[in-house]
């Protein structure tokens, strides 16, 4: 055998490992076709394949703060990914029902459910769910703050000239509120360090308090700012409840300029969760979508519209969150004894 003939048999694909440049072009390929199975489904390459279709369970009415957040980034998700998403609204029972149809869900995706602060003080006050139990988080998803509202055509303007109202009706007056909810604990606080007193009126959520209030059932009520959008000219904010006036409502004093220190702040967070059990592969998954979704600028502009910033943050901060504000809510849960009221 000549020298030349060893070097082709020596060659010869089926016993030779590829050259360098062989194992280039294919992987150069291969990225070219992920890239384009990238494009054709709308997805960039790192996003996961995804159901045909998700819901998103919505555990509080339509309209309110949280629900139009949630179905804002679902529009951006379906623009990044071409899978639509249908929002179930399931309110009532303090959240319950929402996480009761959560938690027969399937395992796979195909079901989702947005989650928000407010949660929080109704498991620790009722004990009928555990977020950190029974969800798998994919990640934060906006946030905004708690503001005291009125009526439109109030005379109270001020934080100050509402407890002046409260105390001068001597418990007469009342607010709205979901029964053992953030809001609740909150304007007890707020009232107590007031030295008021105001009976609590429950309702399933923001929109359905508000609108009491502008039809003149209530005398106040605290609960999230952005709802000031869709109710515009029927009721209005006096203050929003932070210790710094919010970068998107500038004009809006915050009640710590009146009120000082008495009571405490209250500003929402949202986020996305999964079913217990989902595959840490699909949450993780879930969270590059909601961050590709969260950096559309049309998304950021319209959210903020609604009073809302567009705050992304990893599942395990969202559990962090969740798991700190457990602890901060749980002495003033058990103190205040909502569960016997």
């Amino acid at each position: 055998m000549t020298p030349n003939q060893q070097a082709c048999s020596t060659s010869a694909p089926d016993t030779q490992a590829p050259r360098a440049s062989d194992a280039q072009t294919s992987t150069t390929r291969r990225r070219v076709v992920q890239a384009a199975l990238g494009l054709i489904t709308g997805a960039p390459a790192f996003i996961h394949a995804q159901p045909k279709q998700i819901r998103l369970i919505v555990p509080l009415p339509a309209g309110g703060a949280a629900d139009i957040a949630a179905r804002m980034a679902m529009e951006s998700w379906t623009q990044v990914t071409g899978t639509p998403v249908i929002v179930e609204n399931k309110p009532g029972a303090s959240y319950l029902i929402g996480m009761q149809a959560i938690q027969t869900a399937p395992t796979d995706g195909s079901v989702m459910m947005h989650v928000n602060s407010g949660m929080i003080p109704p498991q620790l006050t009722f004990g009928r769910y555990d977020m950190l139990k029974q969800l798998t988080m994919v990640g934060k998803f906006g946030a905004t703050p708690a503001a005291i509202f009125v009526k439109a055509d109030s005379p109270i303007k001020t934080p100050t000239e509402l407890v002046a109202h409260l105390k001068a009706r001597a418990g007469k007056a009342n607010y709205g509120c979901i029964l053992g909810g953030a809001e609740h604990i909150t304007t007890v606080q707020l009232l107590r360090s007031n030295n008021c007193v105001a009976e609590a009126v429950g309702f399933k959520g923001g929109p359905d308090s508000v609108t009491a209030l502008a039809q003149g059932e209530l005398d106040f009520c605290v609960t999230a700012l952005p709802l000031m959008v869709p109710f515009k000219g029927k009721i209005q904010p006096i203050a929003v409840m932070t210790d710094k006036r919010f970068s998107l409502a500038p004009d809006l004093p915050s009640f710590r300029e009146t009120l000082g220190r008495s009571g405490s702040a209250l500003e929402y967070y949202g986020g996305f969760a999964l079913p217990s059990g989902t595959p840490a592969s699909i949450a993780e998954s879930y969270y590059n979508t909601l961050s590709e979704a969260a950096k559309s600028p049309t998304l950021i502009n319209r959210l903020a519209g609604q009073m809302t910033t567009a705050d992304v943050a990893p599942g395990a901060e969202l559990q962090r969150l969740v798991s700190t504000d457990l602890q901060q809510w749980g002495p003033i849960a058990s103190e205040l004894n909502l569960k016997a009221n």
